[in-house]
């Protein structure tokens, strides 16, 4: 249970370490990953190398103190039969001074004593014990010492019949050598690290200064400051999103433009449509003062002055002039009526109210043609909303033709399909610059906007000298 804690422990560490990397600054997760990427490669390294080279290394030493002490072994016979133990003790230390990595040497006869030996002082009575195998068989162990690891081999003289030859190998001077290159291996690490450390560093300003640039104007853009251009003239995945960043500000600052020329022409059209009711209700005031109720008048007066006639003519020839002077009071007020709203949209409908609307324009403009094509909505009739809508635009768009197109021709068509309501208004005059018109006429905006309000759209194509299309088109609802 203690061991599951302690795994529980090191792996809430881990996790808390990787979320506190995570929050760090980019610049910094560069050259962490960058470090943590060269030590990945490094220690893997390291490891192996002295794995393998130990490996290695302890059988290369093995196999040398056996070759030694078989040498020493075929070597030894004849001083051993002279019994030349001078000879004996001269040929062992050759071979320390042959080989640095032989840290001992001696011979033991039959019996098991030591005849001839490299220590110069007492002799360690342990070391006999150490490879105390059969004498007559070569063996090899290993030893732990205080000098280190040790390959202590036993090689029989003549079989054994004269005694034994041990030799001592020593990995000391082989550890030291790894030791160095392993030093060598860190310190190349090490150097690795400070370039890595340098050049991601360099990569990471290259890299997180546009985007400092990018994440400034985000939020300049965010302020609403839209003159916001990044200067970043670059190829890669960097350059593109400059470029993106850009174009979305152009973007955003024409949407902007036109939300602010869009709200300035709804206020003006609201006050110049409230100004425009104003204007309307003191004509209707002036029309009913000015010419009916100044008929009324009259008539008032003159069938006061009936009651005085006593003529059967006089009073019959006042009758009909009040009857003529009734008729005109009555034209009056119908056409007021119909200056305010057509009776006939609400009676016969849209096709009829607009064909009404082109035969007035018609008879009232001498030599003026309008064409009208109502499609396949004759017969058909819409909601009051819709109805009252289109005729307006229809309304507007004839008024601009008659005014400005300097034309004697127009045509109008509807039509009725996958429930939508479309319609074309034409004419072949002079044309005029929309981008410009249409930012200070109130009627193309109004237009515009009854069609919007519907759930539809209105376009308008028009070019100096090549006429003026109106297209629209709303969703329809049928009565």
């Amino acid at each position: 249970m203690l061991r599951d804690m302690n795994r529980f422990s090191l792996v809430s560490s881990f996790v808390l370490i990787l979320k506190k990397f995570y929050n760090v600054s980019l610049r910094i997760k560069v050259i962490g990953l960058v470090i943590f990427a060269t030590l990945l490669l490094g220690l893997p390294v390291i490891y192996f190398i002295n794995k393998d080279f130990s490996q290695q290394n302890n059988l290369q030493l093995r196999l040398m103190s056996r070759t030694i002490g078989k040498q020493l072994s075929s070597q030894s016979i004849n001083y051993i039969l002279e019994n030349n133990i001078y000879a004996l003790s001269k040929l062992l230390k050759s071979s320390l001074i042959s080989d640095p990595d032989v840290i001992y040497a001696f011979i033991q006869n039959k019996k098991g004593e030591v005849i001839a030996s490299t220590f110069n002082g007492a002799f360690p009575a342990d070391l006999l014990k150490a490879n105390d195998s059969n004498p007559k068989l070569l063996s090899t162990v290993k030893i732990n010492t205080t000098k280190g690891i040790v390959y202590d081999t036993s090689a029989p003289v003549l079989k054994g019949s004269l005694g034994i030859v041990r030799v001592g190998i020593s990995s000391k001077r082989s550890d030291v050598f790894l030791y160095s290159l392993i030093k060598s291996i860190l310190l190349v690490i090490i150097l690795a690290d400070i370039l890595a450390v340098i050049f991601s560093s360099s990569i990471a300003w290259w890299v997180m200064t546009p985007i400092v640039k990018l994440s400034e104007a985000f939020n300049k853009v965010k302020s609403g400051s839209y003159d916001v251009k990044l200067d970043i003239k670059r190829d890669d995945e960097i350059g593109m999103l400059a470029r993106d960043f850009n174009k979305m500000v152009d973007s955003l600052k024409k949407a902007n433009d036109e939300r602010v020329e869009n709200d300035n022409l709804r206020k003006s059209f609201i006050t110049n449509v409230i100004k425009a009711q104003e204007e309307e209700r003191k004509r209707i005031a002036r029309d009913l003062h000015d010419q009916f109720a100044q008929m009324l008048a009259y008539i008032k007066i003159r069938i006061g002055l009936l009651k005085n006639l006593d003529d059967f003519e006089e009073s019959k020839g006042s009758i009909i002039q009040i009857g003529e002077e009734l008729t005109k009071a009555l034209d009056i007020v119908r056409d007021i009526a119909k200056s305010l709203m057509p009776g006939i949209l609400d009676e016969m409908g849209l096709v009829c109210a607009v064909s009404g609307y082109i035969d007035d324009i018609n008879k009232k403009n001498s030599g003026y043609i309008i064409d009208f094509y109502p499609g396949n909505l004759r017969d058909k009739r819409f909601s009051p909303n819709i109805e009252v809508n289109l005729y307006r635009i229809v309304q507007e768009s004839l008024s601009n033709v008659i005014l400005h197109s300097q034309t004697n021709y127009a045509k109008i068509s509807l039509e009725e399909s996958e429930g939508k309501i479309t319609g074309v208004i034409e004419d072949y005059g002079i044309g005029f610059k929309y981008d410009i018109i249409k930012k200070e006429s109130l009627g193309i905006f109004g237009m515009i906007e009854r069609a919007k309000l519907l759930g539809g759209n209105l376009e308008i194509e028009s070019n100096a000298g090549r006429g003026t299309t109106v297209k629209f088109w709303i969703p329809c609802e049928f009565i």
